[in-house]
């Protein structure tokens, strides 16, 4: 298949005159435009075609939920999220007990395993592993996550954990917990990302974290440390650590509800294009109407002018958006070029967890690929060469 007539999207530009062959799931070429045409030749009209959005942070959609540990539930999570150009995710699990955990990552890798299966999944499922959302977190930042549940990172608890070594991409941590230390190392050691985050740490817990393996924080500014006072000194807590250690890369729900946009720009002026990771943290609320009902790991929940709240509206409980409505956001709220906002949806995630087939408009990537309006909207999806349909793009 040739994918001709667009505007390919690239981390340093947008370029005309392009075209893209794609040869068994992966890109074979991208070459100068050329006028001798096939019947495998697509015509995209002049539209954006960029590298698919990859999500390091997704709980569930459409009233389904990474904890109910069922296909149906991830394919159901995943379909929802591919219509908003998501090609490759982490599931991403909450505050529960860890023997819950193992069912959950036990569910995963089965998935995993069909994969290409006839009947069973796709053979370009979209699931790249687990994200690992507490026990591990302060009880001072737990947001809507199970406060019973938390606990800290003892050594066999994290070997427990390091037995699903295969399946677990990213870990949320807080570097303050007794403990916390030894575990990033640990997690480190098996090349499981580890985030900082629902976190009431210090600067110096942060630098800690930082020397120790930690290169990446959950969902910026939300239930995260920030300056305060220590006595008659100001401190920094891990959101300063984060914005200061250019090694540190930042998860951001760009929804328009978790973060305002002059703090968003905040962090841009910070990280630059390079240093963001967008991140939807969409939950089980995630494409319902608004009023609907939904739970987290037992937190009884609703959807509401957009977002997702616990149902007493004490707490945010994530979000209801798809990468490309943080991707828009990012363009229209921050006022960053396109591409700088889909380097945070692809390259910079896909760097993050190690996945160096993806994220990238290059020969030999895999061909998870969107098509995007001048208006960024999603026109069409393709996973592995495959295209996506879905009634919701």
């Amino acid at each position: 298949m040739i994918l001709t007539n667009a505007r390919l999207i690239f981390p340093d530009g947008i370029r005309d005159g392009l075209e893209v062959v794609v040869e068994k799931g992966k890109i074979a070429a991208i070459d100068e435009q050329v006028r001798v045409r096939s019947k495998d030749v697509l015509d995209l009209d002049g539209n954006y075609l960029a590298p698919g959005f990859i999500d390091l942070h997704v709980h569930g959609a459409l009233g389904r939920d990474t904890m109910e540990a069922s296909a149906e539930a991830f394919r159901c999570i995943c379909d929802f999220h591919a219509s908003g150009g998501t090609t490759s995710l982490l599931l991403t699990t909450a505050t529960a007990p860890l023997d819950k955990l193992g069912q959950v990552l036990n569910a995963v890798r089965d998935c995993i395993r069909r994969r290409g299966r006839r009947g069973d999944w796709r053979p370009t499922s979209p699931i790249a592993g687990v994200h690992i959302e507490g026990p591990f977190i302060s009880k001072a930042r737990c947001g809507a996550q199970r406060a019973e549940f938390i606990q800290d990172p003892s050594p066999v608890d994290v070997r427990q954990l390091l037995e699903h070594a295969d399946v677990i991409k990213r870990v949320t941590i807080a570097p303050e917990l007794p403990g916390a230390l030894t575990a990033i190392e640990n997690f480190r050691t098996h090349e499981i990302s580890v985030s900082g985050g629902h976190s009431d740490a210090w600067d110096e817990d942060a630098r800690a974290a930082f020397e120790h393996g930690m290169r990446s924080v959950t969902h910026t500014f939300n239930c995260m440390s920030s300056a305060r006072r220590r006595g008659v000194y100001r401190v920094g807590g891990l959101l300063e650590f984060a914005l200061s250690e250019p090694q540190i890369s930042c998860e951001l729900i760009a929804d328009s509800h978790h973060v305002a946009p002059t703090l968003m720009k905040m962090l841009y002026r910070a990280k630059g294009p390079g240093g963001i990771c967008l991140v939807t943290d969409a939950t089980a609320g995630a494409g319902l109407p608004d009023g609907s009902r939904f739970s987290l790991f037992g937190n009884d929940c609703i959807v509401e002018g957009g977002v997702c709240l616990l149902a007493d509206r004490s707490a945010l409980a994530g979000s209801a958006a798809r990468m490309i409505d943080l991707v828009r956001t990012m363009v229209r709220l921050v006022d960053i070029p396109l591409h700088e906002a889909v380097v945070m949806a692809t390259q910079n995630p896909a760097q993050a967890i190690g996945l160096e087939d993806k994220g990238r408009l290059k020969m030999g990537a895999d061909a998870d690929l969107v098509v995007l309006s001048p208006g960024v909207e999603i026109l069409r999806v393709f996973t592995g060469g495959d295209e996506f349909a879905s009634d919701r793009q």
